[in-house]
């Protein structure tokens, strides 16, 4: 029998043996065949992570990032409005939700960016289509059945797949295999459909030790045992990384934080898998929306808050960022059965210690809305998307164009992200982060034409205590240190002064 193996012939083996590479499809965990075959080896240097939750159902962003001092919201909910009294204050106005005090505990220490109003023209409210729209990256009139995820991991391990990267390439946890980890290649993800499926599989038995029979059907079963092999190797792979790695941290007893904590035992135990995909159902709150929400919220906020802790006790929270994703917002106005109905634009969040922090985008208008009484986007999705593949994963600009057929603007979400000039200024400084602050602060700060710079520290009554940065710089974006042990407790200016006669200035606050 020929063993030569063509690219569509082993795509079309992989169709028929396991439509996918699954761990616990049908309840049941899988097994590999045999040890993955040495030639198919292809290692990938070790890199950043990225951990997406999908807040499945479609979350309401009017109740998670609050305008707590707009009238117009009270007014459009008089229901099951949140008031500001009961939630926690940001910044211009807006509050998070009082379940989010984590999240808000993160966002002071300048780990959380909240990007406002993102999502797409000509909205679908539909589940199905607008999540599809979501995990392929396309517009919303054109239909793509390769994920955004596949298409960069396609990228990433451009062999695939002829040859097999030494490790899994993504992992999803808590659901059914999502589209976005599927392309014409094959299927990119390993899925456990359960977490429980997980410790199966690492306190179980990886290997089909069943020797074929040695007939012509034998032959042939032996020959699709080791071309799966190459598919499913990685539960032997996944098992090792999850004996070595471990939690520092008690994790919440809620399904979502056991998938953080698995996906934190798999990093600390060595896995250089790129993406992770873990998953919240119950966002599609038509009724009753106020306890539900609230439930979902306290979940996912104390889970990422484990999450982080723990990276931070392992020394690994700089190679990981988390972003949430939902398929829509809800309507501005509440329904009859206090709910909120499919919408539109919502806030996303990008969580870690490599995110610049804050809030990016204004205020959602709730007056200057679309013809269906939906906010408007500010921020298309793919921004977001595109911000994370070059900034976080490192993928260069040409790819990620053709990633999505087109290029994003992207946005100043992490540290190595380009600073935006704001309208007419030619230099932009950040709040000092975090702030209030004790020992080291970040001062972050762009200009956007060569000049002459100073970057210095002042007391309330205007004496400059301490200089930061003084010369000439070109156009870029700039980050300064501060070490706030050396001065008293006490409010402080951050200023940044040009030679073209700009200045800024932010409040800094030292708790020392």
């Amino acid at each position: 029998m020929k063993k030569d193996l063509t690219r569509s012939a082993f795509l079309r083996q992989m169709a028929l043996l396991s439509g996918g590479v699954g761990l616990g499809i049908s309840g049941m965990p899988a097994q590999a065949y045999a040890q993955m075959p040495a030639g198919l080896v292809n290692s990938v240097p070790t890199g950043n992570a990225l951990v997406i939750i999908q807040l499945v159902g479609g979350n309401d962003g009017l109740n998670t990032v609050i305008p707590a001092e707009n009238d117009i919201y009270f007014a459009k909910r008089p229901d099951i409005a949140i008031k500001k009294e009961n939630a926690i204050a940001l910044k211009n106005g807006m509050y998070l939700h009082p379940s989010m005090a984590p999240i808000k505990s993160l966002y002071d220490q300048g780990n959380v960016s909240i990007i406002q109003n993102v999502g797409y023209s000509n909205p679908n409210r539909s589940h199905f289509r607008a999540t599809d729209i979501w995990n392929t990256g396309s517009d919303a009139n054109v239909v793509w059945e390769e994920g955004w995820a596949a298409r960069y991991l396609a990228d990433r391990y451009p062999n695939y797949p002829i040859t097999m990267p030494s490790q899994p390439m993504a992992i999803q946890l808590g659901s059914v295999e999502s589209l976005l980890f599927q392309s014409d290649l094959g299927r990119f993800g390993t899925v456990f459909e359960d977490p429980n499926l997980f410790y199966q599989l690492v306190s179980g038995t990886l290997a089909d030790d069943e020797i074929p029979p040695a007939t012509l059907a034998g032959d042939e079963l032996a020959f699709l045992k080791q071309i799966s092999s190459t598919s499913i190797q990685y539960s032997k792979v996944i098992r090792d990384g999850a004996l070595k790695g471990a939690n520092r941290v008690t994790y919440p007893n809620t399904n979502l934080s056991k998938q953080l904590g698995i996906v934190a035992r798999l990093i600390s135990g060595g896995l250089e898998t790129p993406v992770y995909l873990c998953t919240i159902g119950g966002f599609d709150t038509h009724a009753n929306q106020l306890t539900q929400h609230a439930n979902l919220w306290k979940q996912i906020s104390e889970a990422v808050a484990a999450f982080q802790k723990d990276l931070k006790a392992q020394n690994i929270s700089e190679k990981v960022t988390l972003m949430t994703f939902s398929e829509f917002g809800r309507r501005v106005n509440q329904n009859g059965t206090a709910g909120t109905d499919h919408g539109t634009a919502a806030p996303l969040f990008v969580i870690g210690d490599t995110v610049r922090g804050g809030m990016i985008g204004e205020n959602p208008s709730l007056t200057n809305v679309d013809a269906s009484g939906d906010i408007k986007a500010m921020f298309d999705y793919r921004q977001i998307y595109t911000t994370v593949l070059r900034d976080h994963l490192g993928l260069n600009a040409t790819s990620t164009t053709e990633i999505f057929k087109k290029s994003f603007e992207r946005l100043p979400i992490f540290l190595s992200s380009p600073l935006l000039p704001e309208a007419g200024a030619r230099i932009r400084l950040l709040d000092p982060a975090p702030n209030p602050a004790i020992g080291l602060v970040r001062i972050q700060y762009a200009v956007f034409a060569s000049m002459n710079i100073e970057v210095a520290l002042y007391n309330m009554v205007g004496e400059k205590v301490g200089s930061l940065f003084s010369g000439d710089v070109v156009s870029g974006t700039y980050s300064q240190i501060l070490d706030t042990s050396a001065f008293p407790a006490g409010t402080y200016l951050v200023s940044l002064a040009s030679s073209v006669g700009e200045r800024i200035t932010k409040r800094l606050i030292i708790i020392n």
